[in-house]
């Protein structure tokens, strides 16, 4: 049997190793966009701020793809996928599959501002590639804005500050990261920013890039240009679709998938960032995190190979840290009741309870316990016997021991 993996992060190599841990026999063909091995893009701030050396971004030892017998095929984006002849096309060569895995993830998105695209200086911070032009760049540059206030636009902040620029954040919400936190928790980390030499610009979008002789010289906000020689775009990503079209394979804002990894077309399937799971908690969400890529790539390979297995759910638990801040979040970001606990040090945890359940939870300063409230809401346990305890930093650990354990966790 003949598969082929797209995509050669996470969730495609947590698929070839399950192959090759059930399967020696079968050929695994992997078709990679970018021309290195598997590396992860988790720290790729860390590598621009100087903290990580490039060789600790590679996961795997050079002989990975050998030893398993994997065909890499490095710089093959592929541009067409044809389920009725069973191949993918891939710089301009067709590849025959019995089964088929996307493993594509997901891409920078880059707004519709004019001069974003295409204007030296300006980058997204989501491949090795993107790092690497940032770092060449930085030799050149004094100010920077960094466009966006999620995960990546955040951690770009920082290895920037750390490298001595004067760094604007705009954020076109009302406060920064607003899919994670309510505006009192967002207060907190913008303080955390401007202790920190950052300007922090909130409900202000970028307008326009502005181009001079060696690149970019500025950016035009709320109707204020911001001077700057380099510019991160940190607005987000989608999952990468680009390879659906003409292949008859559901797609809404991921690739839609059932709890086997199993999408829309016989013999094909799709794990990690590109998923979208319809059937799932999280309906119609796409979750583009680490443990999902690995989880999701490993349930598809099983039922690849005609092992029933099956995915349980996406994890949404979502953790940044803002100058060494630790900040955590998970479910929704208002409930019917608020549990509080706060500290005299700038810590403040909240959990959030819907119907006697843990519905959400944001998390300042002190997340410990944050995967043990998770779970919680992910099974639905009733929590209300557990009182405020429950949003103490130690729940789960000292208060509520005997009580956890009751629980079937399985």
């Amino acid at each position: 049997m003949q598969i082929v993996i797209i995509g050669n992060g996470p969730a495609a190599i947590a698929a070839a190793e399950t192959l090759r841990e059930q399967d020696r026999s079968c050929g695994i063909v992997m078709l990679s966009r970018e021309s290195v091995p598997f590396y992860s893009p988790c720290p790729l701030a860390e590598y621009v701020e100087g903290s990580v050396p490039k060789e600790r971004l590679f996961l795997r030892d050079p002989d990975f793809y050998a030893r398993n017998a994997i065909d890499i095929r490095y710089g093959r984006p592929v541009t067409r996928i044809d389920p009725q002849a069973r191949q993918v096309w891939a710089g301009g060569e067709a590849v025959a599959y019995d089964r088929l895995l996307i493993a594509s993830g997901s891409r920078a998105f880059v707004p519709p501002v004019p001069g974003l695209a295409g204007t030296r200086g300006v980058f997204e911070l989501k491949t090795l590639d993107d790092a690497e032009g940032i770092l060449e760049r930085l030799e050149v540059a004094r100010r920077a804005v960094v466009i966006g206030s999620g995960f990546i636009g955040l951690e770009a902040v920082q290895a920037l500050v750390r490298h001595g620029l004067a760094v604007t954040l705009l954020e076109a919400q009302r406060h920064v990261l607003p899919a994670m936190l309510d505006s009192e928790m967002a207060a907190l980390v913008e303080q955390r920013l401007v202790e920190h030499g950052v300007q922090v610009r909130t409900g202000s979008g970028a307008e326009r890039i502005l181009e001079g002789e060696d690149g970019v010289r500025g950016v035009l906000a709320g109707g204020v240009e911001i001077p700057c020689e380099l510019v991160i775009c940190a607005a987000g990503v989608r999952a990468d679709l680009s390879i659906l079209d003409g292949s008859g394979i559901a797609g809404n804002r991921g690739i839609l998938v059932d709890a086997r990894m199993r999408t829309s077309v016989e013999g094909v399937f799709a794990a990690g960032d590109v998923i979208e799971r319809p059937d799932a908690p999280e309906k119609h969400r796409v979750v583009p995190n680490w443990p999902n890529a690995v989880s999701t790539g490993r349930i598809a390979a099983w039922n690849m190979l005609g092992i029933d297995r099956r995915h349980p759910g996406l994890e949404a638990v979502n953790v940044v840290r803002v100058f060494d801040l630790p900040v955590a979040s998970f479910g929704v970001q208002a409930g019917e009741t608020c549990l509080r606990w706060q500290d005299g040090a700038g810590a403040l945890r909240k959990v959030l309870l819907k119907d006697g359940r843990v519905a959400g939870g944001q998390l300042i300063g002190e997340i410990n316990g944050t995967g043990v409230l998770h779970e919680m809401m992910k099974k639905g346990v009733a929590v209300e016997r557990f009182g405020t305890h429950l949003a103490h930093p130690g729940f789960g650990y000292i208060h509520t021991l005997e009580p956890l354990r009751a629980i079937k966790w399985a």
